[in-house]
C-alpha cells in the first residue's frame, strides 16, 4: 500500500512539474473542443446557411440578388423591398437530411504513446436531421420607401457521432445555432434604381462534446510504465468534456438593385458585414477515478472559457432576365470571406494558458444558374437550378471530423402555386452531391484520424407568401 502511495505521489510530482513548464497537451485538448465553432454545415459550405427562401431554393438561389417576389429580399438584397406594394409576409421551413459517413483507413495513436490503431466503431455516421425556419415581413411606407424585418438563421450546423467511434477524442456532438434579427429600409432613388440597408442583431449558441484519452495524456506527460501501474492505459481510461457557449454580435447589410427594359432585366448586388462574437462558455469534465490526480494541477477541472471569433462578410452579385412572358433565367455569384477564420484564440479561467489553434480556412465562391417557366395563367411556376459551392477547408490535415466539409454541387427543383391572387405557396427540393473527402487530422493527444468521408444532403422546403 505504501509502495502504491509512493507511486501516486511520484506521478503527481511529475505532472505538476510538466504542467508548470508546459500546458500544451491539456491546453490543446480544450482548444480542440472550441474547434467545433467552425464545423461543416449540412447546408452551404463552411457553416453558412443559404436556406432563406424556398422560392429561391428551387432555382439554387440563382435569383436571390434580384428577387422582388418574396420576403427573403430583406436578407439577400434589402434594396428590392422598394418594389413591394402594400405588405408582404413570408414564412418558410426547411428539413435537412444529410448522410455523412466516415470510413477508416489508418487511424492510430501517436507513436510517442504506442502508434497502435485507434479502437472503436469503424464507421462514424454524423447524420442528424435538422429543421430551419425563417420569417420575413416587408411594409410599403410610400411609393419610394419600404421597411422590412427578418428573423432567420444565417449560420448553423448540427451533427453527432456514436460514443464508441474511432474519432471520439476529436468529436462527438457538435451543435451551432444562430438567430438573427434584421430590420431594414429601402429607398427607390429612380424608377430603375433602388438602394437598401439593414441592421443585424445576432445571437449564437454552441454545444460541443468529445471524449478524452487520459491514458495517452498520462503516458505523454509521465511515462507509460508509471501510468500502466495505475491502470491509465491508452484508450482504456476515457473521460468526457462538454462545452457550451453563448454570444451576441452586431452587423449590417446593404444592397442595390437596377432594372433595365421595363423590368425584364435586373442587376443586383449586396454586402453583409462580418459579425464579431465574444463567446462566453463553460467547460464540464468527467474524469475517471484513476485519473483524478491529473486534475490537481488545475487541469481538466470545470472552468469558464472565452474566445473571440468573427463570422465572415459576404458579397453577392446577380442577374435575372425575362426571355419571354413565360421564361426567365438567372445567375449569381457569392463571395464569402472565410479566411477571417485563420486561427482561434481561447482564454480559460482555470490554470490553462491562452493558446492559438491554426485553422487555415480560405475564401470561397459559390456560383449558381437557374430557369423559371410560368403557366399561361400564371397560376403555376416551375423552376430548376444548379450551383457549385466551394469548401473553405484548405487540406485533409485541416479537415476536422467536426468539419467533414467538401465542395458541393446543388441540383434543385421548385414549384409555385397561386392559391389566391395574394397568397402563393412554394415547394422545393435540393440534392447536394459531394465527392469523397479525405481526412488526416491530429487530435489534442496526437491521435491521428485518417480516412475519408462519403457525403450527400437532401433538403426540402415549404413557404407561404401573403400580400395584404
Amino acid at each position: 500500500m505504501a509502495q502504491r502511495q509512493n507511486c501516486l505521489d511520484e506521478m503527481l510530482k511529475k505532472i505538476r512539474i510538466i504542467v508548470g513548464r508546459n500546458h500544451g497537451c491539456a491546453r490543446a485538448l480544450l482548444l480542440g473542443s472550441w474547434l467545433a465553432f467552425y464545423p461543416v454545415s449540412v447546408l452551404s459550405a463552411g457553416i453558412a446557411v443559404m436556406e432563406q427562401s424556398v422560392k429561391e431554393l428551387g432555382q439554387a438561389f440563382s435569383g436571390a440578388p434580384t428577387n422582388t417576389e418574396d420576403g427573403s429580399m430583406v436578407f439577400f438584397n434589402p434594396a428590392a423591398m422598394s418594389q413591394v406594394r402594400g405588405r408582404l409576409l413570408s414564412m418558410a421551413g426547411y428539413v435537412i437530411a444529410p448522410s455523412i459517413t466516415f470510413h477508416n483507413q489508418a487511424s492510430q495513436l501517436t507513436p510517442l504513446v504506442s502508434g497502435a490503431p485507434l479502437t472503436g466503431h469503424h464507421g462514424g455516421d454524423s447524420s442528424k436531421i435538422a429543421f430551419i425556419p425563417n420569417v420575413y415581413y416587408v411594409h410599403e411606407l410610400t411609393d419610394r420607401i419600404a421597411i422590412g424585418i427578418g428573423f432567420n438563421t444565417p449560420f448553423g450546423m448540427k451533427n453527432s457521432y456514436p460514443s464508441d467511434w474511432q474519432g471520439r477524442y476529436q468529436a462527438l456532438d457538435s451543435e451551432i445555432m444562430t438567430l438573427n434579427f434584421n430590420p431594414s429600409v429601402s429607398f427607390k432613388i429612380t424608377e430603375k434604381f433602388s438602394v437598401g440597408a439593414g441592421f443585424n442583431v445576432q445571437y449564437l449558441h454552441t454545444r460541443l462534446t468529445n471524449a478524452i484519452d487520459f491514458g495517452s495524456i498520462c503516458s505523454l506527460q509521465v511515462g507509460a510504465a508509471a501510468c500502466a501501474s495505475q491502470g491509465l492505459l491508452p484508450q482504456a481510461a476515457d473521460g468526457h468534456n462538454a462545452l457550451k457557449g453563448d454570444s451576441v454580435g452586431f452587423g449590417y447589410n446593404i444592397g442595390a438593385l437596377y432594372s433595365f427594359n421595363d423590368n425584364n432585366t435586373r442587376l443586383g448586388a449586396s454586402y453583409r458585414s462580418r459579425v464579431s462574437h465574444d463567446i462566453h462558455g463553460h467547460s464540464n469534465f468527467s474524469v475517471p477515478g484513476n485519473a483524478v490526480l491529473m486534475t490537481r494541477g488545475g487541469q481538466f477541472v470545470d472552468t469558464d472559457a472565452r474566445t473571440s471569433a468573427t463570422l465572415p462578410d459576404t458579397v453577392l452579385f446577380g442577374l435575372s432576365h425575362r426571355v419571354s412572358p413565360r421564361w426567365m433565367v438567372s445567375a449569381d455569384a457569392l463571395w464569402t470571406h472565410w479566411s477571417l477564420i485563420r486561427e482561434l484564440r481561447t482564454d480559460f479561467s482555470s490554470a490553462q494558458r491562452d493558446d492559438i489553434l491554426d485553422l487555415k480556412w480560405r475564401d470561397t465562391w459559390r456560383y449558381a444558374v437557374g430557369i423559371n417557366y410560368s403557366s399561361e395563367s400564371n397560376k403555376w411556376i416551375v423552376r430548376t437550378g444548379f450551383a457549385y459551392d466551394q469548401t473553405p477547408v484548405s487540406s485533409a490535415q485541416h479537415r476536422s471530423p467536426r468539419i467533414p466539409d467538401a465542395s458541393r454541387y446543388w441540383l434543385t427543383v421548385g414549384l409555385t402555386y397561386a392559391v389566391f391572387k395574394n397568397v402563393h405557396l412554394h415547394a422545393a427540393y435540393a440534392h447536394l452531391f459531394m465527392p469523397d473527402t479525405g481526412i488526416d487530422h491530429r487530435g489534442a493527444t496526437g491521435d491521428r484520424l485518417v480516412g475519408h468521408y462519403t457525403e450527400q444532403i437532401n433538403i426540402g422546403g415549404l413557404q407561404m407568401d401573403w400580400r395584404f
